[in-house]
């Protein structure tokens, strides 16, 4: 009943922004994946086997499994807004084929005379299922992470005494994760489109497709798919993929992104932070401007949100006027409050035209004229551009408010988030599947034949839905999710021998990418050995965070020393 506690509790009352989870990682080594999850004192191979075929979120609250959840540093909310912002778009995918007529359009839009005001449709409650403001945030996300080792180790207050030393590494870095950024998206992907393909010919439910004279030119039609997705040098709109593997469209956008993020990173590594900042913001008012690049603005937000870790606002201003600036804890908390209320409004925008409806009629008025749907603008996405030209503002805003929120930061970080934020990548891949193969199925059956009404039809497929992609998700997740973790470390490291020295640590250790603790929220100060230690950068993780750092250090500390 302890560990069940511990579990749903998630969070401890500490009011500091360093503090710890109640499911700490274990620092035992690592052998295997086994040795890990089966507990040891059970010497039963057959029992030890069925146990570990128990999902974690069932495996770890009973204490069958000595594997344990990553330690909560003050950036492991952020992988719960991943794991949230994944359940929210399967809520869009699971409910636009029933209630496509209302869902996404603004709470008192008249229709043929009659207003349509439903519960889901109000402001911020309808951000439960926009699925577009989240991938929005995804993409502020992966810029944060994709740059925030490297800027980690550019801010370091050290750095001038080590310069040598911190351009190896930052050059390092990049490489390692040029190299593995590939493998870590498009192999999980691979992998899901094969199961795609079998399960879409031989299950005897769901979305059959049998189009194909064998199943291996029916393989073949889901490589070309697949294909398309992994074409990095294809920036414009993606052709229709299958409806069970459509949500992979991101995929795509997401790897181009890094080699952009990637370029940024290198092109900006020896300027000052103001300079670094201004080139950030110039890009992205750039992209948005020439052609609405609205991810790749996305991405350099995220970027600038790491740079300001490291590098506020109010240390520029000290340094212009040569004084200490701190500002008030209320000059951030207040501003932080607003931004998240508002980013989450705007993250929800509808994806019809206001047509008069609240709050969004005002705000419509500012949207560009480039982004309305008259201005017969190519783009990549697969709506309206004024739902990417706010939801990109909003993921911005919002994420920047939450910064500034310690205590939203903890609630975000309870145990079931980070879970939901361990398996989302999985999460994402297959709620193609738990749709056209659980919910949608069982759906029709209860309405058509036994007659049940449609909100209860759809409430019992939702929820089986749901949870079958939580269980096959777990076990995605273990299986294929961190094979490629490996592979890819493997790949780069041992094969390719990037940032491979003798007396490094190991990756085999706790650290490692298997049981992984969130990037730390500082730079280690001057004389921080792990520092020296990092040679190869974060796991660079487009759902959750990979790096094997521990976040004790002291920003306050390391701001003044960047004074001195």
């Amino acid at each position: 009943m302890n560990n069940l506690r511990r579990w749903v509790k998630g969070f401890t009352s500490s009011q500091d922004r360093h503090y710890e989870e109640a499911l700490p990682l274990t620092s035992a080594d690592r052998q295997s994946i086994d040795d890990d999850w089966m507990p040891r004192s059970r010497g039963n191979p057959t029992v030890r086997w069925l146990l570990f075929l128990l999902p974690f979120c069932i495996a770890r609250p009973l204490g069958l499994t000595e594997r344990r959840l990553p330690k909560t540093t003050s950036t492991t909310y952020l992988n719960g807004i991943r794991g949230l912002a994944c359940w929210i778009v399967f809520n869009e995918h699971i409910t636009m084929d029933k209630y496509r007529d209302f869902i996404f359009k603004p709470y008192g839009t008249e229709e043929n005379g009659k207003k349509l005001e439903h519960f889901i449709q109000l402001p911020f409650v309808r951000a439960l299922i926009a699925g577009k403001g989240m991938v929005c945030v995804f993409f502020v996300l992966s810029g944060f992470v994709l740059s925030y080792s490297s800027l980690r180790k550019i801010n370091d207050p050290g750095r001038l005494n080590k310069e040598e030393k911190t351009g190896n590494d930052l050059l390092t870095s990049i490489s390692s994760m040029t190299l593995r950024r590939a493998i870590r998206l498009f192999g999980p992907m691979l992998a899901l489109a094969f199961i795609t393909a079998f399960v879409t010919y031989y299950v005897p439910w769901g979305i059959i497709d049998h189009e194909a004279p064998n199943i291996f030119v029916h393989l073949y039609k889901f490589w070309l798919s697949a294909v398309t997705v992994m074409d990095p040098f294809h920036w414009a709109r993606l052709r229709p993929l299958p409806s069970h593997f459509e949500q992979a469209w991101t995929l795509g956008v997401e790897y181009r992104l890094s080699l952009a993020m990637f370029l940024m990173i290198a092109t900006t590594a020896t300027l000052s932070t103001v300079g670094r900042k201004t080139i950030i913001i110039f890009v992205a008012a750039w992209s948005v401007y020439c052609n609405r690049r609205w991810d790749i603005a996305c991405a350099m937000g995220g970027m600038l949100l790491a740079e300001l870790r490291f590098a506020s606002f109010s240390d520029d201003i000290s340094r212009l006027f040569n004084r200490p600036l701190r500002p008030s804890k209320w000059l951030t908390t207040v501003p932080g409050v607003f931004c998240v209320i508002f980013g989450i409004l705007l993250c929800s925008w509808p994806e019809a035209t206001p047509d008069g409806a609240q709050p969004y009629r005002s705000l419509w008025e500012l949207t560009p004229s480039s982004w309305r749907p008259d201005s017969n603008h190519g783009s990549p996405e697969p709506v309206g551009g004024w739902v990417w030209w706010w939801g990109t503002i909003g993921a911005f805003l919002m994420l920047w408010g939450l910064e500034q929120l310690p205590l939203l930061q903890k609630v975000l970080s309870i145990s079931f988030l980070k879970y939901l934020g361990e398996i989302s990548y999985a999460y994402y891949l297959l709620q193609g599947l738990g749709h056209t193969h659980v919910g949608n199925p069982i759906y029709e059956v209860l309405q058509n034949k036994y007659g049940w009404s449609k909100s209860s039809a759809f409430t019992a497929g939702y929820v089986v839905g749901n949870i079958f992609n939580i269980l096959a998700s777990d076990y995605f997740w273990r299986v294929i999710d961190e094979s490629f973790i490996r592979l890819a470390r493997f790949v780069v490291v041992e094969w390719l021998g990037v940032g491979r020295q003798s007396g490094s640590r190991s990756r085999n250790s706790p650290d490692s990418a298997v049981d992984y603790t969130p990037v730390p929220t500082a730079a280690p100060t001057a004389n921080d050995n792990r520092f020296e230690q990092d040679n190869i950068a974060a796991e660079e993780d487009d759902i959750a965070f990979k790096e094997g750092f521990n976040d004790v250090n002291d920003v306050e500390e390391i701001r003044r020393r960047r004074h001195l």
